[in-house]
């Protein structure tokens, strides 16, 4: 569990001129005390970050200095290089400073040592630039602003004020004593993924091209609440604190401007996207979530894998992002994959799925029975290696010899375990079947007596699945199956099949 603290502590003098120069220092550091954990993306948060600012955010790249496996000493004399190349800027200048790490309301935790969070926070107040921002993507986030006076933002809806070019602002991802966290699944803390997500494009919510201080940390804030209700740690509160002095938001980044040297991707509807790079081994470069059309995000040429998710499925594609042109993100040109096989790759927060399936079919000969007509029911649960399901049968059957007839019914119950592989827009499993059945035969002549029996059956079990609309999907399943039954003094040992063809639905 990795502590977070998202301060954003902005401190706007006069705001900066129209294109006055932007600097930055981004700084990563996994390593805190001995004592606390190792951490596994504060050092990409800052990398990831880093190359956001470059791309899009006016920030030329001799004037983002990132820093990585720091001690405090290196924070302390780049923070002050820095702020003696701002003073030289005629014009007056924008100072950026993030750091994502270990930490706690006190002191920022770089390697075994330790840099004063009031060090830090007069280092960025004092510097000459006209526009200061410090983010701090650390531990124990709610102690700064309940002792700064800050307030708890409500769930899923942020009230944000926007901030001014005069004025200071303090906002933190998770309010005191609440946990904050790193997802595995996103590669990145909670909150740095939604802000880097934001500052692309993510937050353009009024489609002028650009994304604001304001912009930025109402949407980063409001999904990392949501991205945090369900998780063991609980849901991270977002706070803020704004002393204003005029009403001219921040500008943090143009990424329409920015897809002009780089490339547009354009969504065409609203819902819940994830944009991947790098072929198998993906990393997630952004996520939109939006209830309208024509959300954009500013990326670098290249392949991206993009995921839409809906309530039964996801929607999956490959797009090519291709520089100063605008690629439209269509659903009608995606695969869809049902959540049962992307709980099998690994590809979503649900650790398993289920469906429930109604089929009929044949059923081979049983002690010279002939064949039987055979319906059957049951529920399967997906996990991310194996499939277990559960299946109810009943089969009916009629023989009919010189001098006897017999009918004959078969209740069934049955449990199976299975691997399955998915292939392409199918997916085929194989595994085993164990159960048992009860057997009712009804002889058709006076000097028998009508039998009831029991008997137990075991083999290997195929199936096909394949979707259809919606929910729905076909699926055809079958099993070679030896039963032990009962004799005149030994257990008899036929070997019998079953195959069926029918309907699930996923849930």
């Amino acid at each position: 569990m990795r502590g977070l603290l998202a301060l954003l502590f902005v401190l706007l003098a006069a705001g900066p001129a129209q294109g006055a120069r932007r600097f930055a220092l981004v700084v990563g550091s996994n390593a805190g005390d001995r004592s606390e954990v190792q951490l596994r993306y504060a050092e990409s948060d800052a990398e990831r970050l880093a190359r956001i600012l470059r791309d899009v955010g006016d920030f030329e790249a001799q004037d983002v200095l990132l820093v990585t496996q720091a001690d405090a000493e290196s924070v302390r004399r780049a923070l002050i290089g820095i702020n003696a190349r701002v003073r030289s800027e005629p014009g007056g200048a924008l100072l950026f400073v993030y750091y994502s790490g270990h930490g706690d309301a006190e002191s920022l935790h770089l390697g075994g040592t330790r840099l004063d969070m009031r060090e830090l926070r007069d280092l960025v107040a004092g510097s000459p630039a006209t526009a200061r921002v410090l983010v701090i993507d650390s531990c124990r986030s709610g102690a700064i602003t309940r002792i700064k006076g800050g307030s708890p933002g409500p769930a899923f809806r942020i009230a944000f004020d926007r901030p001014s070019a005069e004025g200071v602002a303090i906002l933190t991802s998770s309010a005191a004593g609440e946990d904050s966290q790193e997802s595995d699944s996103l590669g990145a803390s909670i909150f740095t993924h939604y802000l880097a997500s934001a500052l692309l494009g993510a937050a353009d919510h009024d489609g002028d091209g650009r994304v604001t201080l304001g912009e930025a940390f109402a949407y980063a804030s409001e999904r990392t609440l949501s991205a945090s209700v369900s998780t063991a740690a609980g849901p991270q509160h977002p706070t803020y604190r704004f002393d204003l002095g005029g009403r001219d938001d921040l500008v943090l980044t143009q990424p329409v401007q920015a897809g002009r040297r780089m490339g547009i991707l354009a969504f065409s509807e609203g819902g819940s996207w994830l944009v991947s790079e790098g072929g198998s081994r993906q990393s997630v470069v952004a996520e939109v979530t939006t209830d309208a059309k024509g959300a954009r995000l500013a990326l670098r040429p290249g392949s991206y894998s993009v995921i839409k998710r809906g309530r039964d499925f996801l929607l999956q594609g490959e797009i090519s992002v291709t520089e100063s042109a605008t690629t439209q993100v269509e659903p009608g040109s995606l695969r869809r994959i049902d959540y049962a096989q992307v709980v099998r790759k690994g590809g979503t927060e649900r650790a398993s799925t289920w469906s429930a399936f109604v089929q009929s079919g044949v059923r081979g000969s049983l002690l010279e029975l002939g064949g039987a007509f055979q319906m059957g029911v049951g529920i399967r649960f997906d996990l991310p290696l194996l499939a277990i399901e559960g299946r109810v049968g009943r089969s009916t059957s009629s023989t009919t010899g010189e001098r006897l007839r017999i009918d004959t019914r078969e209740l069934s119950l049955s449990l199976g375990a299975l691997h399955a592989f998915d292939l392409g827009f199918f997916s085929l499993g194989a595994g085993v079947e164990a159960g048992g059945s009860w057997f009712d035969q009804a002889f058709h002549e006076r000097q028998t007596p009508d039998r009831r029996s029991y008997g137990l059956q075991v083999g290997p079990l195929a199936t096909i699945e394949a979707p259809l609309a919606g929910p729905l999907h076909l699926r055809i399943d079958g099993a070679l199956l030896t039963y032990f039954l009962p004799g005149q003094g030994r257990t008899e040992t036929p070997v019998t099949f079953r195959a069926g063809a029918g309907l699930g639905m996923f849930f």
